[in-house]
């Protein structure tokens, strides 16, 4: 049982490293993962993303090389330039809860939280 688990994992493994290639991912700053089919928030979430780039580069991406990619960063942290788009992925993340008890906004979370990274950072080269 355990070995089926670890091949399962080591397929995608395999798989998020053929798209991170394939996309040329190594060659920008931030990569947007948008792994939620909520076209009203990932609209936000791309528009926010693109605002605070700043002459940076970016990547944005969604759909099932997303959840792929999300899979493997879920696992290890491979690399500081990811940023998930997400109020509650990756696993254990809680930020739905600070907006639905009205702790914080949407507009908050998502340019304060989600891409607070991006702020005060140099683009390279």
């Amino acid at each position: 049982m355990g070995c089926e688990w670890l091949d399962e994992v080591d397929v995608l493994g395999g798989n998020a490293r053929a798209i991170w290639s394939a996309c040329d991912l190594d060659n920008v700053d931030y990569v947007l993962l948008l792994p939620h089919d909520d076209e009203r928030l990932n609209t936000l979430l791309r528009s926010a993303f693109y605002a605070k780039l700043s002459g940076r580069r970016g990547a944005v991406v969604d759909g099932e090389p997303a959840h792929v990619l999300l899979g493997l960063y879920s696992l290890y942290d491979f690399t500081d330039k990811l940023i998930v788009g997400s109020f509650d992925m990756p696993f254990g993340r809680k930020f739905r809860n600070l907006l639905d008890s009205g702790v914080a906004a949407e507009e908050e979370l998502i340019g304060d939280v989600i891409l607070g990274a991006m702020d005060g950072t140099e683009a390279e080269g």
